[in-house]
């Protein structure tokens, strides 16, 4: 009896695998086993951007045997814009773009493939997937999808003191002069406390960068934003003219800007530093950087006697 079983089992697993085989060169999706080619996917641009900006990457493959399909399935599709491009004057591979059939006889493919973010609030990821006679073969990539950014250049800040001082709102670019005024609580003030997100005052003679929440600004406000701040190195101006959204993502996640504080003294001209706002900001956990390009005494309409300056440029994620 057990020589009977272990016969049945036998023809069932034989047949199991004619069947593979032929669903594998029939090029039916079933669980395939390892393809012997080579399957290579390498990076173009930066792992990162916003809706309707494009990620792209270098595919190669080479195989043994004839591949009979490549195709990326994104977890999160991208626009209509995404998919292999094929330079001018070069053999199309594919029989059919959609289903990623690929011509009779095709051994060897160099491709690029473009993949436009759909939506900036989910990441994604793009498995590349080949198929030959021998199996299949896969690579998995990330996309991080990021906010765009909003750019204002010459804001200018003025302070006397702790208490005679101006803030900046970064979900719409305004400037708040003396702060004083927004302490009652009222509907008009409480959007504006909501939407305050950099405070500059003058403390024992020295500019400070502070967020509403930190004692360095004297204030009875209700709502406090607790923004941090962080001094970023090796960023030349070159460099915070050219950032757009996936190299602001990048620089603040290197930087480890979230790691900042409330409170940065001793700014100075030429400084760029890096901050996130606060969870209940009306620009709700967002990454920004500034440069500071003018601080000096000067006479200000706002504040009594001589008071400071901060002239600024501003680059910010917008949700």
């Amino acid at each position: 009896m057990k020589n009977i079983v272990y016969h049945i089992l036998s023809l069932i697993l034989l047949t199991g695998s004619f069947i593979a085989c032929n669903n594998v060169e029939d090029g039916i999706e079933i669980n395939y086993g390892e393809s012997t080619a080579e399957l290579n996917v390498e990076l173009i641009t930066a792992d990162r951007g916003a809706k309707n900006e494009t990620i792209s990457y270098t595919v190669s493959v080479s195989a043994d045997s004839p591949i009979k399909s490549v195709f990326v399935s994104p977890t999160v599709a991208g626009t209509e814009e995404s998919g292999f491009k094929v330079a001018s004057g070069t053999v199309d591979p594919f029989v059919n773009h959609d289903f990623g059939t690929i011509q009779p006889g095709t051994y060897n493919m160099d491709l690029v493939y473009h993949y436009t973010v759909s939506q900036d609030t989910v990441d994604a990821r793009l498995v590349f997937t080949m198929v030959d006679e021998t199996g299949v073969k896969r690579d998995t990539q990330k996309v991080v999808t990021v906010p765009a950014i909003q750019s204002y250049y010459d804001i200018s800040l003025y302070a006397k003191s702790q208490s005679e001082c101006d803030g900046f709102s970064s979900v719409d670019g305004m400037v708040y002069h003396n702060l004083a005024d927004y302490q009652e609580l009222n509907a008009v003030n409480q959007a504006v406390q909501e939407a305050l997100d950099i405070v500059f005052v003058v403390q024992d003679g020295t500019a400070v960068l502070t967020a509403p929440y930190d004692g360095a600004f004297s204030s009875s406000m209700n709502i406090k934003n607790k923004t941090v701040f962080k001094k970023i190195s090796g960023l030349s101006a070159d460099e915070f003219e050219a950032l757009n959204n996936a190299s602001l993502s990048s620089l603040v996640e290197e930087q480890s800007v979230k790691k900042g504080s409330t409170s940065l003294s001793g700014v100075s001209v030429g400084d760029i530093i890096g901050f996130r706002t606060d969870f209940g900001s009306a620009n709700a956990y967002m990454f920004g950087i500034m440069r500071i390009n003018e601080l000096h005494p000067t006479n200000s309409e706002y504040y009594d006697d001589m008071s400071y300056v901060m002239v600024l440029d501003v680059k910010v994620q917008q949700d």
